[in-house]
């Protein structure tokens, strides 16, 4: 009796130090698990941008442009705050995330890549970064301003967690309709979610922001992260950009291969206690 409650010690044991790995572990594969998507969708969009003849990439990047255009006689006009709008779609699989892309957003310093979603709702805010509704697209050209946003401080996402990492002179890139471009941070705010001035369009500027919640996890205010326009050096940037590629990728993979290790000690943990359990 005493050795059959002994082995369902052992077991609870066992089942604890698994639930213990799993509650720790948590985050690490869930992150994991979301850069795997972010990845395949920004995959998916690149792929597409090959496909696509070069007369349609033009027609979209015109279009995009006349958008931007009668945006700007407006003076723009800001949404909702994002993370107060509580707006979900109806229908969230791979394909609805593919649709919805419209480029990608490339963050060296933070080690972020991320696809740029055409709208911001609920589902789109937790999977990649997302553009502003009421803001200009982030194509660039004169008297524009893109408003690109994302949640930090989820527990299955890094997205914009490290935003506040980033100084004044960092660079960040899009990637959009066949072309890349690039901004350098000159201005870095915390506002409140309310306060939308920093986000109007500057008559002959080409600015795009990053807009993500703060305090962590508090979410208080705004923290608006500006760049401006700056040349874009295609050597340098694409070696920027293959590492933070590689860098996600190869910590899946080590990811795996923990996960993978952890396992195999637990089974040998179990068969080596009940071994012993059986001598006795």
């Amino acid at each position: 009796m005493k050795q059959k409650k002994r082995k369902y010690l052992d077991l609870l044991m066992i089942l604890l130090l698994l639930s213990g790995i799993g509650v720790l572990a948590y985050p690490f594969v869930s992150d994991a698990l979301n850069n795997y998507l972010d990845q395949q969708i920004i995959s998916h969009y690149q792929q597409q941008a090959v496909k696509e003849n070069e007369a349609v990439m033009v027609k979209i990047q015109k279009d995009m442009t006349k958008k931007n255009q009668q945006l700007a006689k407006k003076g723009g006009n800001p949404g909702v705050d994002p993370f107060t709008n509580k707006k979900e779609p109806v229908k969230t699989d791979k394909t609805y995330f593919e649709k919805h892309t419209i480029g990608v957003l490339t963050i060296p310093e933070i080690n972020v890549h991320l696809p740029i979603f055409d709208e911001t709702n609920t589902v789109l805010l937790e999977k990649g970064a997302s553009l502003l509704e009421g803001t200009s697209y982030p194509t660039g050209g004169e008297s524009t301003h893109a408003v690109i946003s994302s949640h930090r401080g989820l527990p299955q996402a890094k997205l914009f967690t490290d935003l506040p990492k980033l100084t004044l002179g960092d660079s960040f890139y899009i990637e959009i309709n066949g072309q890349t471009l690039a901004y350098q941070v000159d201005q870095i705010k915390t506002v409140e979610p309310t306060d939308t001035k920093d986000l109007s369009i500057e008559k002959g500027k080409d600015f795009v922001t990053l807009l993500t919640c703060t305090p962590y996890m508090i979410n208080s205010h705004r923290l608006l992260v500006r760049g401006h326009r700056v040349p874009y050096h295609a050597k340098e940037v694409q070696k920027e950009v293959q590492k933070v590629s590689e860098n996600k990728r190869f910590f899946l993979y080590g990811l795996i291969a923990i996960s993978i290790l952890i396992f195999l000690f637990l089974i040998y943990l179990f068969r080596q206690t009940f071994k012993i359990r059986n001598r006795r």
